[in-house]
């Protein structure tokens, strides 16, 4: 049974067509929910196994046996990659890194984050500020954050709200 703030999470970021979630490390919850309803996820972490020195932003397993993790749901998918928030904030063109953009219909609507540290919040706002997308995160519950944001109280946590977009869903 999911926690009341995953399902919290989940129902906010439902409305998002194309999802980032950095930092996921092993905890894929919410993005495998949001692919379940249909969201197109990709979900990144530095510590996602599978990293054999190629380029850092190729599709990466995060599964024992090598191969990338990518699944397909109704009309969705996760796909799990090794990446850097720091560093994908800083590259000349993190749509063409992360794979998505105009070529292939598909683009990042959100970029999102449960537990994110303060480090890491000002390189996931300039992030969804270069892709045009929404920031939307979770702290580590006891950290206030380091950027600007509007709170909205949901059951189970206080989500913050970065940077917002016009609704891209149809």
């Amino acid at each position: 049974m999911a926690s009341p703030s995953r399902r919290a999470l989940v129902t906010e970021l439902d409305r998002f067509d194309g999802l980032l979630e950095v930092g996921c490390g092993d905890r894929l919850g919410v993005a495998s929910d949001l692919a379940d309803r249909g969201r197109d996820v990709i979900a990144i972490d530095v510590a996602v196994d599978g990293d054999d020195g190629a380029d850092e932003w190729d599709d990466r397993a995060d599964g024992a046996d090598g191969s990338a993790d990518e699944r397909s749901a109704p009309d969705g998918s996760l796909r799990v990659r090794h990446g850097d928030v720091v560093a994908l904030a800083d590259t000349a063109d993190p749509s063409s890194a992360l794979g998505v953009g105009s070529e292939d219909g598909t683009g990042i609507d959100a970029v999102y984050a449960r537990r994110l540290p303060a480090e890491l919040q000002r390189p996931a706002l300039e992030l969804a500020t270069r892709l045009d997308a929404a920031c939307l995160f979770t702290t580590l519950g006891f950290e206030e954050p380091v950027v600007p944001v509007e709170r909205r109280s949901r059951p189970g946590t206080t989500l913050y709200v970065a940077r917002s977009v016009t609704d891209r869903s149809p």
